[in-house]
């Protein structure tokens, strides 16, 4: 659904119908730039702009499941003014994360002026309710191994009592690339940890101290719901493998998603989606992200500031169901057309491949 209207007036009517349902909700608010646009005029006098948001995230907030997240994105100019109406209205206790989003380089006429250049974004992560929230676990590439992993396990099919280990650079051949040597024996590979004593069980704990006393011996620790805990010489034992992933024929070294995303690149999305939206549009793969971490095919996603269309586009190739509110002519002129495109199959950009998107499916346009 595309709806044309204000949305503090949109969101108070849809809570009628679709209070509780939206499982996600992205918001990429007017930056308060002083600027103006082709598009818009986004200058706002002093406390106006913390109204006008304080008031859209009050009319949002019944609207987000209970299990849901919420996530707006802001730079600099406006950050405090979002972080303290955020804590407001949905609780400074359901505050997940402030993730700093790298959107350019310290190059260009930016790099002329005195003092740090800014080259960053900030998404601030809201769950509606904290201890009900439950993100899918996300992996970001990495270009190399980590370094860490320096241990070589001999035989990880036989029973972990008989396991022998080496040294990597001992068993690696001698001037092999090391990445590509590990990359396809990463079964091999595994690395020891010093487990956070405050952070687990009482049983742990007494395995933790066992396995000290005990440091020649490879102990396992069933855990019914996660993966064992595996101890030798009173540390963790981690594999490689969990850190390797594989698409298309192609396997690749991965790590968790932190708090800074510098892997999402602004450059070159001038054309995507076939809109141009100066200075002010969303990468595909960032709203990709966002849905990946905190939805599942068939749920609901809301965009209040839709803009030119990214939310909407991306979760259409992802399988979410989308409402994307916009007061601009830019909603017909940008949005009703990449849609358009993206239903029909012929939109080629973004993370259109990724997904193996072909077209299908439609939209529904309302005022």
């Amino acid at each position: 659904m595309l709806i044309r209207g204000d949305n503090l007036d949109v969101m108070r009517r849809l809570r009628a119908s679709f209070a509780g349902r939206f499982r996600c909700a992205y918001l990429d608010p007017p930056f308060n730039s002083g600027r103006t646009f082709r598009e818009y005029r986004d200058a706002w006098p002093p406390g106006a702009w913390r109204d006008m948001i304080t008031s859209r995230l009050e009319a949002l907030a019944p609207l987000v499941a209970d299990d849901g997240a919420i996530f707006a994105e802001i730079d600099d100019t406006q950050l405090g003014e979002l972080l303290v109406s955020m804590d407001r209205v949905i609780g400074a206790d359901n505050r997940v994360a402030v993730v700093t989003v790298v959107r350019s380089a310290a190059t260009g006429h930016k790099a002329i002026n005195r003092g740090p250049v800014n080259v960053t974004d900030f998404l601030l992560v809201y769950a509606k309710d904290r201890p009900r929230w439950r993100p899918h676990r996300v992996w970001r590439r990495r270009a190399t191994r980590d370094r860490a992993y320096r241990t070589w396990l001999a035989n990880p099919d036989a029973p972990p009592r008989a396991w022998t280990f080496a040294p990597l650079g001992r068993v690696a051949p001698k001037g092999a690339d090391l990445d590509a040597f590990v990359l396809a024996n990463a079964r091999h590979v595994v690395r020891f940890a010093q487990p956070r004593f405050d952070a687990v069980s009482v049983e742990a704990r007494r395995w933790i101290e066992r396995s000290r006393a005990e440091p020649d011996r490879v102990l396992v620790l069933e855990r019914p719901g996660y993966k064992p805990m595996i101890l030798r010489g009173g540390n963790r034992l981690l594999f490689l493998e969990d850190k390797v992933r594989e698409e298309g024929g192609e396997r690749f070294f991965v790590e968790p998603l932190t708090n800074v995303w510098d892997d999402v690149p602004f450059q070159g999305i001038a054309a995507e989606g076939g809109v141009r939206f100066e200075r002010n549009k969303k990468p595909e793969r960032l709203i990709e992200r966002v849905l990946a971490l905190a939805t599942s095919p068939g749920d609901w996603v809301i965009d209040p500031f839709l803009g030119s269309g990214t939310t909407a586009a991306a979760a259409h190739k992802m399988g979410r169901r989308y409402v994307g509110i916009e007061a601009g002519p830019h909603l017909d002129a940008l949005c009703v057309p990449r849609l358009a495109r993206v239903v029909r199959g012929e939109d080629p950009t973004g993370i259109t491949r990724a997904h193996g998107w072909s077209g299908g499916g439609g939209f529904g346009l309302y005022a």
